[in-house]
């Protein structure tokens, strides 16, 4: 029932989480003393990669975002992001997306996320509701995801 409200893909260590957060960051929402929701950043040539992570790599050569590949553009990784129940629907994704785009703006064009093909809602909240693009799904492990990239500030 949970996983129709979006989910997290994989789990990650307290070491991993650390790694994310000694990298590029990761945003977090407080609200009084409880954590509302967190969004991970990486670059995209940190090492070592997760898996899905890689496979998605693997695909920029492939990849065109407003006709450039993105092999060629500067890439972060968005996510995972997490919204905790009592804090989703009231505009709380947007304010960390935004605070993304604007901690990356300086050293990135591209924000890439994957998104599980059996998670619609994540989807839909990141395409409709933020503006993400999608481009071609890609495999791994038996799994298909969509990639979904942003710009970092306008042109």
């Amino acid at each position: 029932e949970q996983k129709k409200q979006g989910f997290v893909v994989s789990n990650m260590n307290q070491e991993q989480f650390a790694a994310i957060n000694d990298s590029l960051g990761v945003v977090v929402a407080v609200d009084a003393d409880r954590i509302a929701g967190f969004l991970c950043m990486v670059p995209s040539q940190v090492q070592p990669r997760h898996p899905v992570v890689q496979a998605m790599v693997d695909t920029f050569p492939t990849q065109r975002f407003k006709g450039t590949l993105l092999d060629g553009q500067r890439v972060f990784i968005y996510g995972p992001v997490c919204i905790g129940l009592a804090w989703r629907g009231k505009g709380l994704l947007r304010r960390l997306f935004d605070a993304a785009k604007a901690i990356a703006a300086e050293n990135y064009d591209i924000g890439a996320a994957f998104i599980n093909v059996s998670n619609p809602h994540s989807l839909r909240a990141h395409v409709d509701g933020l503006g993400m693009s999608a481009l071609t799904p890609f495999s791994h492990d038996g799994q298909r995801y969509d990639i979904v990239v942003f710009a970092t500030r306008e042109h």
